[in-house]
Parts: C-alpha cells; structure tokens; sequence
C-alpha cells in the first residue's frame, strides 16, 4: 500500500506531465553540482522544469496520462525536462548541454505527445526557432516583389539618368 508522500508525489507528477509539450528523459550521473546548478540554471531560463522522480511512481504517472513511451524510459539514475509551453526548449538546451560535458546522455522523451528517441530529440534540437522560419519564409515571399519593382524601376531610372546628363550637358554649354 502506498505512503501519502508517494501518492503526493505522483499526483505531483502527474500534474506535471499532464499536457506537456515536451517531456525529455536523460541520465545525469556523475555530475559535479556545479554543472548540475548550470543546467537547471539554463533550462530554467528556458521556462523547462527539470526534476528527479522515482521511476516506478514516474512510470505508473506515465502510464496514467497515455505516455507509455516515457514509461520506458525511466530507469535507472534518470531526470526529467518538462516543458508546458514550447515543443523544441528542453531539446535544445539538454542538447547543447550535452555537447559540453558527457556526462548528461539523453535517452529520449515524448514531444507533442509522439515518441521520441534520442536521436530524434538531438535532430530536433538542431531545427532552427519558429521565429527564424517565420522570418526565412517572409524573405522567400518578400523576394521576388523586390525582384519585379527592380525590373519596373530600371527603365524610369535609366530615363532620368539620361535626362539628368543633357541637362547638365546643356548648362556646360
């Protein structure tokens, strides 16, 4: 029969989890605390929670809210990064992170309620910010009008450049 403190701790879990965006598994022996304290510091600026749960209360809370992908991951010395509000947050900090010290291993997680590998979640780290798209596909819209007003300028601008010259030719003489 379970204690108070570990249905607590599951429901808190479970709140937790429930509705996230992303959620990313990843083991994180052996660090020092101060990269321990530079990565929540990070993820935190992030706006991602970063936790330790037990992995059976992880797993039963998992399970509970239709993350059985996540289920299986929690297993041995695992933490999680929990992002309610932006998809690609916990993957590219933990990412990032990752490169410097290899000690965190990402192991995967669920992002948008779809499985995801670790491969998947570096891949998706390495995807470029909603904002830069947005802006990359107003310039590809942006171009070809700049293109045209080019075309249509030419043929008055070369008129006034000649118009210009024989003015100036007529005032030299």
């Amino acid at each position: 029969m379970p204690t108070k403190e570990k249905e607590l701790e599951l429901s808190k879990f479970r709140e937790t989890i429930k509705g996230a965006k992303a959620v990313v598994v990843s083991h994180a022996s052996g660090m020092s605390v101060s990269e321990v304290t530079e990565l929540r510091k990070q993820l935190r600026e992030a706006n991602v929670t970063h936790t330790v749960v037990k992995n059976t209360l992880g797993r039963i809370a998992a399970r509970e809210v239709n993350m059985e992908g996540l289920a299986k991951l929690l297993d041995g010395p695992t933490v999680v990064s929990i992002s309610k509000t932006d998809s690609i947050a916990p993957a590219k900090v933990l990412s990032a992170f990752a490169k410097t010290h290899d000690k965190l291993v990402i192991l995967g997680g669920v992002i948008d309620g779809k499985d995801a590998s670790a491969k998947d979640i570096v891949e998706i780290a390495s995807l470029p910010s909603r904002e830069e798209l947005l802006a990359k596909m107003l310039g590809s819209l942006n171009s070809p009008i700049t293109g045209f007003l080019r075309v249509l300028n030419g043929p008055v601008s070369g008129f006034v450049r000649v118009l210009n010259a024989v003015a100036e030719k007529k005032a030299a003489a």
